[in-house]
This record gives structure tokens, sequence and C-alpha cells, in this order.
């Protein structure tokens, strides 16, 4: 039983830390079931830049989503997925350079206030520029989903929970407000309202590897160790390269009594990353499981 309990702490403890990891190396949530651009030129290079970015050419990436930008200046998951490829760079700097000055050249743009309260650090000052986008566009719905963002991380949850819901108001299918209130419920120890958010998400975007990753986080704290083994694998196929997933996975079906699928796992980890953090445990488990 206490045993039990130790894994399971250490599976949400490590999931929280994981599905940040995602968030930010793996923001695919932010390409949205609603590509905000019907220009076909900017379409086609911006699916251009998702693949050399899942093939981890990152700098050929962030030329595509560059000329994206130019064909379509208000593309917003183009100058989302730009400036990440900024960041996977090292050179935020230029993203708050970049899009600081934008802003001035546009103060009336929601978009660029928007986009600038993004590459900031500081969550006053992040969430400043998010409503300076909604005082000028009451239903840009992405400023009330930053401003969510920032009570999230200062874990003022009820705060997140208001604007994520007036985000949903104006986007009833934007998945990130879904993905992010479900999160927020998992914080708040709120796991079934966390579950129904991020099921109603998962149809909309199916291919979220942040999603299922959450998903199989809420299964497992609801002790369905199936349900939840299934989204992890799930996320694991959509991120081959990322070992993490495999100990958690191992995790899991150590809480659902399934020993060989625990093992199995641990060893994939330990393959694919013999010298991880966690590599040390996942060997400690495997000599558990041999026993």
């Amino acid at each position: 039983m206490f045993y039990s309990l130790w894994i399971r702490e250490r599976l949400e403890t490590f999931l929280f830390f994981l599905f940040l990891l995602f968030t930010v190396m793996f923001p695919s949530a932010l390409e949205g079931q609603r590509l905000a651009s019907k220009n076909t030129q900017a379409l086609a290079l911006f699916q251009e830049g998702l693949i050399l970015a899942n093939a981890e050419k990152i700098s050929e990436s962030l030329e595509k989503f560059r000329l994206a930008i130019k064909a379509d200046s208000n593309f917003i998951q183009a100058h989302l997925r730009y400036m990440d490829a900024l960041r996977g760079l090292g050179r935020e700097e230029e993203a708050v350079e970049t899009y600081g000055n934008k802003s001035r050249q546009h103060p009336t743009s929601a978009l660029y206030h928007f986009l600038y309260g993004r590459t900031l650090s500081d969550l006053a000052a992040k969430r400043a520029e998010f409503k300076t986008a909604l005082n000028a566009d009451s239903a840009f719905y992405w400023a009330q989903f930053g401003i969510a963002g920032t009570y999230m991380l200062e874990q003022r949850y009820d705060e997140a929970v208001v604007a994520l819901n007036k985000a949903l108001e104006l986007n009833p299918q934007m998945v990130e407000a879904m993905l992010l209130l479900g999160t927020v419920y998992m914080e708040k120890g709120m796991p079934y309202q966390a579950r129904r958010e991020l099921e109603a998400a998962l149809p909309l975007d199916p291919d979220n590897a942040g999603l299922h990753l959450r998903l199989g986080q809420v299964y497992s704290q609801l002790e369905r160790y199936e349900s939840a083994e299934k989204e992890f694998i799930r996320a694991a196929e959509l991120t081959p390269k990322e070992p993490l997933i495999y100990y958690y996975i191992g995790l899991v079906c150590e809480m659902g009594k399934h020993p060989d699928r625990a093992l199995k796992a641990f060893e994939k980890f330990l393959e694919m990353a013999p010298d991880h953090e966690f590599a040390p445990a996942a060997r400690q488990n495997i000599e558990k499981l041999k026993k």
C-alpha cells in the first residue's frame, strides 16, 4: 500500500514536470483547430515549417514561419511558432525586441500586444500586455487565454478558470483553453472536471501530444490505469524521440499491476536515455520487478 502511494506521488509530480516540458518543446496545441489564415501560401509555408520543426530542423522551420508571416501578417499561429523557433535557437531577446517594436508601431493591435506579452518573462508585465490586447479587442480570445496562463503560474487558479471560461465563450472550440483549463482543474484537485474538459478537447485535436499526456495523468489520478497507459502510449507515438514518457508508462503500469508491461517500458526508457537523471530510479524499478 505504501509502495503504491509512493509511486502515485512520484507519478503526479513528475507528470506535471513533463507536461510543462511538452508545452515548451512540443507546442502542437498552438496550431489549434482554426488556423487564423485563409491565405493558401501562408498555410502551405506554415505546414512546411511544422514538418521541419518536428524533424528538429529549427533554423529551416524558422525561415518557413517567417515567410508564412510575410504572406499573412495576422497569422497568429505562424507568429507563435516563429517565436518558439527563436527560443529553440536561444534567440529569445530577438523575439522580445521584434514584438516589442511591432506593438509600439501598432499600438491598437490586439495581436501584437498579445504576442509581445508572450515574449516577456515577468508575469505582471505579461498580463499587462494581454490586458492591453483585450482592451484593443474585447473579442480577442487569445488575450483571455494569456491572462489565464499568468494566473495559473501564480497559482491563482480561480481567476484562471474565469479567464479561460471567457476565452471559451468567445471560441468554444479553443483546444488550447480546454487543455489549460483541464490543467488548472488538476492543480485544484478536481480531476473529474479536468477529465470533462480534456475529453471534450480530444476529438478537436486528436494528435495533440500534450493533451494525451494530461489526460493520461487525469486517468491515473482517477485510478483508471489502463486508460492512462493508452493515453501515454499515444503521446509517445506522437513524440517518439521523447524517452521520459516511457518512464511514466512504467510507473502507471506498476500501479495498474502489469509488471511485464512496466518492465518493458522502463527498459525502453533506459535504452533511449541511459544517462537520464531518472535512469537510476528506472534501474531500481527494473530490479524490483525482476524479483
